[in-house]
């Protein structure tokens, strides 16, 4: 190996090293996740100005969560990419329930459909979307 190979494999390592700290610095490839109930409100009061969430139901995974408000308005927060999309629940968006389970699906074919592990709490979330206001 000639001395112009090794400076060649070392200007790569290090090209790599930068390239891998960068990405971790940009937070590219992250999991984001929704911690707590905190977190979901706030991500929902950032979708929407003047929104005020005042019960959470998150999945158990961290990766989705409804935000209600104390009109009974819902805004559905879900994991997108290495950031968070919300969406407004509303008469329009289909919900499906399988045990403890809660699936809804917006009318908007982009944001996808989601499902949220909300065990016992599934049914209640559920019951809730027959109560949206504004239709």
């Amino acid at each position: 190996m000639s001395l112009a190979d090794i400076i060649q494999l070392g200007a790569s390592l290090v090209a790599v090293f930068f390239v891998a700290w960068l990405v971790g610095k940009l937070g590219l490839g992250a999991d984001p996740r929704i911690e707590d109930a905190d977190h979901a409100i706030r991500l929902a009061e950032e979708a929407e100005a003047g929104f005020r969430g005042t019960d959470v139901a998150r999945d158990r995974a961290g990766f989705a969560a409804i935000v209600r408000n104390a009109e009974g308005r819902m805004m559905l927060v879900r994991a997108h990419g290495n950031h968070f999309a919300a969406r407004p629940v509303d008469r329009q968006m289909m919900a499906r329930l399988d045990k403890d389970f809660l699936t809804l699906t917006p009318p908007e074919r982009t944001f996808g459909a989601v499902t949220l592990q909300l065990g016992k709490e599934a049914g209640v979330w559920a019951a809730r979307m027959r109560e949206i206001p504004g239709g």
